[in-house]
């Protein structure tokens, strides 16, 4: 198994903690390729991070390989160097990481910088980037999997940013993974923070069954060459709600039986508001109506 999947993505695509034996949907594509699949990717990164992990592959990534994104929120930014997981000021404690002046300067780029239309000529400009590399490489098209819907709402006319169709070494997925497989798991009229309070006992925000036909969609897109189809599959829906957390045969066959686990901990000593909305950020960012 020479040829290579080089993944790169949040956490939906992250790893397991060591010493945890299952198999997420990006090994069970590698089994059903037969392919080794090198997965650079961490919880909570933003865009620009796997862009930047992609580059340092690059001069050895062959036209046998395939390079696999799982594109994140373009919201998402890079604050710090050497903390690159802390990119979303909804993680609930970004505040017990970052120093105070880190806070104030995270503050001050959501609520008086960041808009919308310039995440997404963001992302545009990475897609491009992306487009361009695979092509002059002579690489397979790189695939998409979109984390996030990839189109953030605003009355600005971006269409120009948005026109991909057309990008010959790029196969971006028909829906994504949050609005097509994570959240239509939760049943209906709860919230997935109502019921996780900030500590997901899933794989990658997805149970079991989910993993295995993600997995099957993947391994069939990257051998025709085509877009991961999110839109049509019989996903799994609507089996999480708070009667899980007494399911032992339910968390066995579909959680992270060690996260279940570690919730009941979390939930005595360390549960809080996410940092973003007591510090009223999101509050703020509403506002802008841009």
């Amino acid at each position: 198994m020479s040829k290579k999947i080089y993944l790169v993505g949040d956490s939906f695509s992250s790893p397991n903690r060591q010493g945890d034996t299952y198999h997420p949907w990006y090994i069970q594509v590698g089994n059903l390729l037969n392919i080794n699949v090198e997965n650079k990717s961490m919880i909570g990164v933003s865009q620009d991070w796997c862009w930047w992990k992609l580059a340092q592959d690059f001069p050895k990534i062959t036209p046998e390989d395939q390079i696999l994104v799982v594109l994140t929120h373009p919201g998402r930014y890079w604050y710090f160097d050497d903390k690159p997981q802390m990119t979303n000021p909804n993680i609930v404690n970004i505040d017990r990481e970052l120093s105070p002046e880190q806070l104030e300067a995270v503050k001050g780029y959501m609520m008086q910088i960041q808009r919308p239309p310039l995440d997404i000529q963001q992302l545009s400009h990475r897609l491009g980037w992306l487009q361009a590399q695979c092509q002059m490489h002579q690489l397979k098209p790189a695939q998409i999997l979109c984390a996030f819907p990839l189109y953030i709402k605003t009355p600005f006319p971006m269409e120009e940013h948005i026109n991909w169709d057309n990008y010959s070494h790029l196969k971006i997925s028909q829906g994504d993974l949050l609005t097509h497989v994570e959240q239509p798991e939760m049943v209906k009229g709860l919230s997935e923070y109502d019921l996780w309070q900030g500590y997901d006992c899933r794989y990658n925000h997805m149970v079991k069954s989910n993993h295995k036909i993600l997995a099957e969609l993947v391994a069939k897109a990257i051998d025709n060459q085509q877009p991961i189809d999110l839109l049509t599959p019989s996903w799994t829906k609507e089996v999480l709600d708070k009667s899980v957390f007494d399911n032992d045969e339910f968390i066995d066959q579909e959680l992270d039986r060690s996260a279940m686990n570690d919730r009941v901990g979390y939930l005595k000593t360390e549960f809080q508001k996410p940092w973003a909305h007591r510090a009223g950020v999101f509050d703020y960012f509403k506002k802008k109506k841009i």
